[in-house]
């Protein structure tokens, strides 16, 4: 596919995932507007970028915590190119750290105002355009927790649940505008937050991932450019996990086994 004079916005950018996406789109010619709260990190990151490749990447800023100033953002954007092609959904709030019982409810509506609301506030924004242009692609970024739940997220858990829905909504409704709508589901990410693992907890999670190593931010960019691509054209409404196959298992390697940790595969790094 030719990516030359496509323009993407990837929201939440500026670290880890959302800038290997951005770097990857940048990577292969696009035009790529590169998302932070703040303009000093959209600044920051976008200079990271430029360094590495005669890339076209513009800083932009909106604080997710304040729906209602991301239209200003988009504004923004058309101005400056009149459109945007490509829209991939990454900005997140993590919200970890509390069992439900005890979530207050500030972190609470933080986690739903920059995963949905913000999201949804900013899909509109950018649809509205597509409809005029009479195509585009949307690509959000969901989570493999909305099936298989883990401990102390349930506030996290429960807006990437609403995103899987979405996700599906959208692309029925926007298909009669030639606008397709898909999701990339990662696991396990190699991420800074992966710095924090004692080395024992990073071994028993790569035993217990099929593939036995964990994804990196890399696979799961070059999925969401799989599914930006032409080669993708028929797809939407699809969910595509990228999680060295841990959705796939019904129980991990060791509880399954009640033997230990598995040997892991042969061509695991």
């Amino acid at each position: 596919m030719n990516w030359q004079g496509k323009r993407v916005l990837v929201t939440g950018a500026n670290a880890n995932t959302g800038f290997e996406i951005a770097r990857r789109f940048a990577d292969v010619g696009a035009t790529v507007f590169l998302h932070a709260p703040t303009l000093g990190e959209a600044r920051a990151a976008a200079a990271r970028l430029r360094t590495t490749a005669r890339m076209k990447v513009w800083p932009v800023a909106a604080d997710f915590r304040r729906p209602a100033r991301i239209g200003s953002m988009i504004d923004g954007i058309l101005r400056r190119v009149g459109g945007i092609d490509i829209l991939v959904n990454n900005a997140v709030d993590q919200a970890m750290g509390y069992a439900m019982q005890d979530t207050p409810q500030p972190f609470l509506r933080a986690a739903i105002a920059i995963n949905l609301e913000s999201l949804f506030v900013c899909t509109q924004a950018v649809v509205r355009a597509m409809i005029k242009q009479g195509a585009g692609t949307v690509v959000n970024i969901g989570s493999n927790t909305s099936e298989r739940a883990i401990r102390k997220r349930s506030v996290y858990i429960a807006t990437k649940g609403a995103l899987d829905a979405l996700t599906r909504a959208l692309a029925v409704e926007l298909a009669e505008h030639g606008i397709r709508v898909n999701m990339v589901v990662p696991g396990y990410i190699r991420s800074d937050r992966w710095k924090s693992l004692t080395k024992g907890v990073v071994v028993r999670r790569r035993a217990n991932l099929p593939l036995g190593r964990e994804a990196r931010a890399i696979d799961v960019a070059e999925a969401i450019l799989f599914l930006a691509s032409d080669a993708a054209r028929s797809i939407t409404g699809a969910r595509l996990a990228v999680d060295a196959g841990s959705l796939a298992q019904l129980l991990p390697a060791d509880v399954e086994t009640g033997t230990g940790l598995l040997r892991r595969p042969a061509n695991a790094k």
